[in-house]
Order: structure tokens, then sequence, then C-alpha cells
């Protein structure tokens, strides 16, 4: 009975799993080329890689764009070599221009695909059964989730890296750290650093959260030279799989590792006159302040910067000039803000240094008797999970934070795939927030559960609704 019922679970993932593919499949294929945003730019990487066989320069004149005065190429590439490679397969095949296009949108309809598995692994693992498919129909059918897997970006890759490494920290909560899960942890990490800088916070929270659990929640307590030990294979993981990268970039660009200064170089020297630093509309440029920022409303949006960010997290398409009808908006924000709050209870528990007892039996012998004494110690230790919600809780701010910093000083803009990586801990927080509130207004299981499935089904439907409604009818 056990064995049929494991066969059935897995058998629904696995038709889960096509509906999601077929889902961002019929997205990619019904755009046009470059009708989401950069994708011409970023595609002649995919077209320089498929025609000369090898990988471009930042600087090369044939990629760089005449407008900003660079090329994606300075940006990491693995989204585009993968891509030159589908391109070239899907060229066999068909001999239409857009044969290689479909190709290279193929590899993040495939990333995406991957990102729903490896969620529904990660929500069994904080959730019962009827919440963890909730948490991961949650990520993989917003809107914007299902647009920036369907066109040809690196942004999928960045939240398949982030969904990668949030595994690591929870099987890191469930059976400690060992070397096969430090192995893993550096493969993702790998994955992460070779995609798009928005989902880097996730490295810098997996240093911390790594450290943390294995100084303060090990057996031993302040145990150095196990971090150290472990910290090694995780960093020489991430020296052999993403090193490369780096150390071409500072061979190239005279040090610069990232790329990101010799970018930057290249725009001011050769951007045509509107798109340089110094005359590009900044809020910086025009003395404003972030706040300003916040609720400045430019003639081409329909709402503030702040809600512009929000509204496009939850789906805005074509050059972030195709908005959703107003009232589908306020109903996604209600229903997640509904979850937030039902979640705010929970956040003292879900944070807070817990009290831990250890009972020691400790055993004397004298040359009489045998005497056995049971000692209560009682210390204060972060547990696992109060460190896996701290690193949740920073993950989901620092994406927000490099946008603001990102649209002050450098590029304004109000694009909430910058802001994606977030939706991991923020879908979470919903989810808790969610069974929560089921469990205190309803007290029958079954009931919860159709409660669960109802809404579960409403917001798949919405997906369907804004592709065959909105973003269909755009291009048909």
């Amino acid at each position: 009975m056990e064995q049929n019922t494991k066969k059935q679970e897995r058998r629904l993932e696995a038709i889960f799993l096509l509906a999601v593919f077929l889902t961002i499949l019929m997205w990619a294929l019904v755009q046009p080329f470059n009708a989401s945003p950069d994708e011409a730019m970023r595609y002649q990487i995919v077209d320089y890689i498929m025609r000369h066989g090898k990988l471009p320069v930042g600087y090369d004149a044939e990629i760089r764009d005449p407008n900003w005065g660079f090329s994606y190429a300075f940006y990491p590439i693995t989204t585009y070599i993968a891509g030159a490679v589908f391109g070239k397969i899907a060229m066999l095949f068909s001999s239409s221009g857009m044969a290689p296009i479909y190709g290279a949108r193929l590899v993040n309809v495939i990333f995406g695909t991957i990102t729903a598995g490896l969620n529904l692994r990660i929500g069994k693992m904080l959730f019962e059964k009827r919440m963890a498919w909730f948490y991961t129909i949650l990520i993989c059918f917003l809107p914007g989730t299902i647009f920036f897997n369907s066109y040809v970006n690196m942004d999928a890759l960045g939240l398949c890296a982030s969904s990668w490494i949030v595994l690591c920290w929870c099987k890191a909560v469930k059976n400690g750290w060992s070397v096969k899960l430090c192995v893993e942890l550096g493969a993702a990490i790998s994955l992460c650093a070779l995609s798009y800088f928005n989902a880097y916070g996730y490295i810098l929270c997996s240093i911390l959260f790594f450290c943390a659990t294995i100084l303060l929640c090990g057996r031993k307590k302040w145990d150095v030279k196990r971090m150290i030990q472990l910290g090694l294979v995780v960093t020489a993981v991430v020296a052999v799989l993403a090193g490369w990268w780096f150390i071409r970039n500072a061979i190239l660009y005279d040090g610069d590792f990232i790329g990101r200064s010799a970018c930057a170089k290249y725009g001011a020297m050769y951007a045509a006159p509107g798109f340089t630093e110094d005359t590009k509309i900044l809020p910086k440029n025009m003395d404003m302040t972030i706040w300003d920022m916040y609720m400045w409303i430019p003639g081409k949006w329909q709402y503030n910067w702040l809600v512009t960010v929000l509204v496009s997290f939850i789906g805005v398409f074509g050059y972030m000039n195709v908005f959703l009808a107003k009232i589908w908006y306020k109903i996604y924000i209600l229903g997640f803000g509904i979850g937030i709050l039902a979640s705010v209870p929970l956040w003292k528990k879900m944070l807070w240094i817990r009290k831990k007892e250890e009972t020691v039996v400790r055993t004397e012998e004298t040359e009489e008797e045998t005497i056995t004494y049971l000692v209560v110690k009682k210390e204060k230790r972060w547990s696992r999970e109060a460190l896996f919600h701290f690193s949740m809780a920073i993950a989901m701010v620092i994406p927000f934070i490099l946008l603001t910093i990102y649209a002050y000083s450098s590029d304004f803009q109000a694009q909430g795939r910058y802001i994606l990586p977030m939706i991991l801990p923020f879908m979470y927080l919903i989810t808790k927030g969610m069974d929560a509130l089921l469990k205190c207004l309803v007290r029958k299981e079954m009931i919860r559960k159709w409660i669960v499935r109802i809404v579960e089904g409403l917001y798949i439907a919405s997906a369907y609704a804004v592709y065959f409604f909105v973003f269909l009818p755009l291009y048909h």
C-alpha cells in the first residue's frame, strides 16, 4: 500500500513538472524575437558563440550595443553558452530564423522546470504535503516567474541556483553538514556565481548560515576546525566549477574579476548621448532622495516606482509596458498581504534563540561503591531552524536593496524580475501564514485541504487567464 502511494506521488510530481514545462514553453513560443527586456542584446552572445565557436569579449565591437556602449558578455554568460548549443541543435531540425532563438529560450524553460522540482523538494522538507504543493505552486505559477523563464536571459538560472542553495540549507537543518552536502552546496553556489548578480545574496547568506550552524549548533560548540575543513570542501568545489570565469575576467579586464568596472568603463567610452552615466535620467542626477524615487511616477508607468516594482514582480510584460487590469494586481496583493500578516505572530518563534536542556549522566567509582550523578544542564543555543529563518529573511531583503541602489545611481528601472530571487522566502512566509490561518479558522482537516486545493486551482487558472487574455493577444 505504501509503495503504491509513493508511485502515485511520483507520477503526480512528473505530471506537475510536465505541466510546468509546457506552460513556460507556451509563453516562449508565442513571443516574437526581442519582445521581452533586452532579449536582442542577450541573444547577440548566443549568436556570436554559434557563429564563431568561442566565447566573446565584453568590449568586442561586433556585440557592443550602440546605445549603451557595452555588451552582456561582461556579465556571466552560462545560459547563453547552453543556448548556443540548443540553438545549433534546433537549426538541424528547422531552417526558420526563429529556430535558434526558440532553442536558446528552451534553456530557460528547462531551468524553470528544474526550479519547480527543487522547490517541490524544499516544500516537502518545510511543510506537510498539502502546503508543500501550495508553496511550490505559488512560485511556479506567478505570471512574472513564468514570463522570465520564457525568453533569453540569465535570471532563470539565478532562481534555479538560489532554489538549489535553499534546498542545501534545508538538508543541513535536518541532518547537519556532511562532506557530501558541502560538495552539493559548492556546486549550487558555483551555479549561482555563474548566474545573475541579483542572486548573489544567497551566496552571502550561505556563508553566514554555514558558519553559524557549525559554530553554534554542532555537537561541539565553536568547532572552528570542522568549519574550516568543511569550508575548504565548499571552496574547492566553487573554485573548480566557477573559478574559470572570474580568472578569465581578471585576465581580460586588467584584474577586474567580476567585470563590472570594465563594463562601466566601456559604457562611458562608447555610449550614445543620453545613455552615459552623466546624461542618463537618474534620480541621483536629479537630486532626488531614495524616498523621492520610490514615489516618482514616470510618464510610461501607471504607478510610482515602488508599486511598479511590486506589480512587475507579479507580472508586467513586453518592455515594461503591458500591464494587467489593476483589479488583477489588487487581488494578488490582497492574497499575498493576508499570508504575510498571518505569518507575523510566528516570527518570534521562528527567529528566537531556544533554550535547550541537555541531560548528562556522570559516573564516579570509588573503592567502596559506584555513584551515578544525573546532571541537568541548561544553556542557550541557536537552533538550526532559527538560523535558517534569519538566512531566508536576509535573502529576501538583499535583492530589493540591490535594485534600489542600481535604480538610484546606475540605471533607473523598476523591473520586478530584479527582485525575483526573493520569491523563495517571500512565498515561504506566505505559506506559513496561510497554513497557520487555516488551522486557526478551520477545524476539520478535510475542509482545509479543499480550501487549499481551490486556492491553488484559482491561482493556476489566473496564470492561464493572463496568457490567453493578455499575453497571447499581444502577438496574435
